[in-house]
């Protein structure tokens, strides 16, 4: 302000920035005045957070080039469920990829990477099983579960399974462990098996 006061009381002419001039034609210098301290804050807590606010930004976040899921249910009750005896979840309602084959049951991987499988399965009242979920031969999940003659509930494992292309991964009861009983699937109740990757190799 003091400035800009003395500049006009030497007789400064102000139109417009380009135009002022003194009376004996000289043009005036230009002034930078300092912020006051509380702008002066407010700017340095901007160049603070521009930083921080590109590195929230630059992550690398690698997406999936193709999705790979799928989920199958039982149609009907899989009956007289003994040892070593593969579970077909036969009604595909979900296929991404296309790596699950709803006559075996079993899918195989069409790209590697880390994969997610999980089954719900309900044996009937009073009926017992060991179920396992596979990767080729190996069993990566496995489960026993016994229902009383007076309750109806569901098993639930979930195994995740690094695999590469042409692994494949199904459902089957334990060889070695005892199964009784059927597996059971209507129009109400769907025991079900589903997979998907999550990441690439």
């Amino acid at each position: 302000m003091q400035t800009v006061n003395k500049e006009m009381n030497n007789g400064a002419v102000q139109t417009n920035h380009d135009k002022t001039s003194y009376d004996n034609g000289s043009k005036p210098e230009l002034h930078v005045q300092s912020l006051p301290p509380w702008e002066e804050e407010h700017h340095d807590e901007i160049e603070e957070e521009q930083p921080r606010v590109n590195r929230l930004l630059a992550t690398n976040i690698s997406v999936q080039p193709s999705a790979v899921a799928f989920y199958a249910q039982l149609s009907t009750s899989e009956t007289n469920v003994g040892k070593h005896h593969p579970i077909v979840f036969d009604h595909v309602t979900l296929n991404v990829g296309n790596g699950y084959n709803k006559h075996t049951g079993a899918f195989t991987a069409p790209v590697g990477g880390i994969y997610v499988f999980t089954f719900t399965l309900f044996p009937n009242r009073g009926n017992y099983m060991a179920v396992n979920i596979f990767k080729n031969s190996e069993v990566i999940s496995q489960i026993y579960t016994q229902i009383r003659t007076d309750m109806f509930s569901a098993t639930t494992p979930v195994a995740v399974i690094d695999m590469n292309v042409g692994d494949t991964a199904f459902v089957r009861t334990s060889s070695t462990n005892p199964s009784n009983g059927d597996v059971y699937s209507d129009v109400k109740v769907k025991s079900s098996f589903a997979g998907w990757k999550i990441a690439g190799s």
